[in-house]
């Protein structure tokens, strides 16, 4: 299984990829709620980022407070 890592909004997730459909699994670790994913890895990319718009809008509309991420990106050098 290939897992790339991504942030979006401050909030970091990741997408995993599987040889069967759909190929690409999204996964936020501070929203396990969250369940989306895509054929393609810009698909599942694309889609992460609504599913976390969408999310954050109705925790706003519900008058809760956004969580801050509790997981931070780490980009080591190469």
């Amino acid at each position: 299984m290939t897992v790339t890592n991504h942030e979006y909004r401050g909030y970091v997730f990741t997408l995993a990829y599987q040889a069967e459909e759909p190929a690409y699994a999204a996964d936020f670790p501070d929203f396990p709620a969250i369940i989306t994913s895509g054929s393609t890895l810009t698909a599942a990319f694309a889609n992460a980022c609504e599913a976390l718009d969408l999310h954050l809008e109705s925790l706003q509309k519900l008058g809760k407070r956004l969580p801050k991420p509790k997981h931070a990106l780490v980009v080591h050098p190469v």
